[in-house]
């Protein structure tokens, strides 16, 4: 018989012990419908794979998919058949497919001990990346769905925070593709956002005065003790945060860091205030860090949340704690510092870098363009033309 829905809806069970009762069209071979004991009706395809063993497809159950639109389906899949495609050995397969999650958590596990960055991707992960993707197989997820989280991101935050985030995406990504879990990468052509240029941070002096008062009535003496570090010594923030007690000389004015994002060890020389910070600061027992925090044996944690605080009692705009590094690279080369020694004191290995740092403070680039009038006596040769 031809199947429809007149035909179908007539048909009632008639095998025995729960055996499979099975209708086949006599329009298309291989497409059929199967008859459970229950009344439901199911649309199958039944069809042998390159390797001649005989195999049945279920494509969905009947109410669900028309008798046309389930024949379309069955078409399509015997087309691919013959082109040597198993579509029930697929469906296996894709139902053993890892997905996203199990993807993030096998990634996680490999950065822990292998990138710096360990925190910030598993944060971004949890916040941006895994709502979307946590569920979905690895074939399932396309470039389209990619770019939506990529966009949303910017939306809510900012390029540079989406591009870290795909940055992040992508990287994942290439891991699987190393590990054999995909065959495809869908990130490949993931494009970032243009950033605008980094906005030049210059604390003056008195601002500057303003923070470490602000530090100091912080009730957080941690808090206060990191960023006053960060602003007399010029190093990141998170390197400060994983600074321990055992890496500092006093006698000396050393501090060591075994480990920073340039991936090597290197010296803080701390100047008089920087000693000052550490020489006033507490030891916690059950923590090696410098900046301990309230979990035993942990760093500060939260401490963007204490630098809005900081900021706020100083009366100043919002800029990132990166921005004391900034200002003091700006500082030294506005004092006349050179700027390969500025880099050193950063912990670059690339003056490039150290340069992008530096910026000219306008107050020091006015004076130096007087110079120009200077050389040329300008105002003596106003005043002798009365001007």
């Amino acid at each position: 018989m031809k199947l429809t829905n007149t035909t179908i809806k007539a048909m009632d069970y008639e095998k025995a012990n729960n055996k499979a009762d099975l209708r086949f069209d006599d329009d298309l071979r291989g497409f059929g419908v199967r008859v459970y004991p229950s009344g439901r009706k199911s649309f199958f395809v039944s069809y042998r794979n390159k390797s001649g063993t005989k195999k049945r497809h279920t494509i969905g159950d009947f109410g669900l998919f028309t008798p046309t639109k389930a024949r379309g389906l069955a078409q399509d899949i015997l087309a691919g058949v013959r082109q040597g495609s198993d579509p029930q050995t697929d469906r296996q397969e894709k139902r053993q497919e890892d997905t996203f999650a199990e993807l993030a958590e096998r990634y996680l596990e490999y950065a822990k001990d292998r990138k710096r960055s360990y925190r910030s991707d598993a944060q971004r992960m949890r916040d941006h990346v895994l709502p979307s993707l946590g569920p979905k197989k690895l074939s399932e997820i396309s470039l389209h769905q990619l770019q939506t989280i990529h966009t949303s991101v910017k939306k809510k935050l900012s390029p540079a925070t989406a591009n870290r985030v795909a940055a992040l995406i992508k990287h994942v990504f290439t891991m699987a593709g190393k590990w054999s879990l995909i065959t495809e990468n869908p990130a490949r052509h993931l494009t970032m956002f243009p950033e605008p240029p980094p906005r030049d941070i210059v604390v003056s002096p008195e601002d500057c005065r303003k923070l470490i008062d602000a530090c100091d009535k912080d009730d957080n003496i941690f808090a206060g003790a990191l960023f006053k570090l960060a602003m007399f010594t010029g190093r990141r923030v998170g390197e400060l945060l994983n600074a321990k007690w055992e890496h500092v000389d006093l006698d000396t004015g050393v501090l060591t860091l075994p480990q920073t994002k340039a991936g090597e060890r290197q010296f803080v020389y701390l100047n008089e205030a920087a000693e000052a910070v550490l020489r006033n600061l507490p030891h916690l027992a059950g923590t090696p860090y410098i900046i301990a925090g309230s979990v035993p044996g942990k760093p500060l944690n939260f401490y963007r949340r204490a630098w809005k605080r900081i900021l706020k009692r100083a009366e100043l705009d919002y800029f990132p704690p990166h921005g004391l590094r900034h200002n003091y690279a700006s500082t030294l080369v506005a004092a006349g510092v050179p700027i390969e020694q500025v880099g050193h004191l950063l912990g670059h290995k690339n003056i490039e870098t150290t340069r992008k740092y530096a910026h000219h403070r306008p107050d020091h680039l006015r004076k130096a363009s007087e110079v120009f009038s200077d050389v040329i006596d300008f105002k003596e040769e106003q005043k002798k033309r009365g001007g």
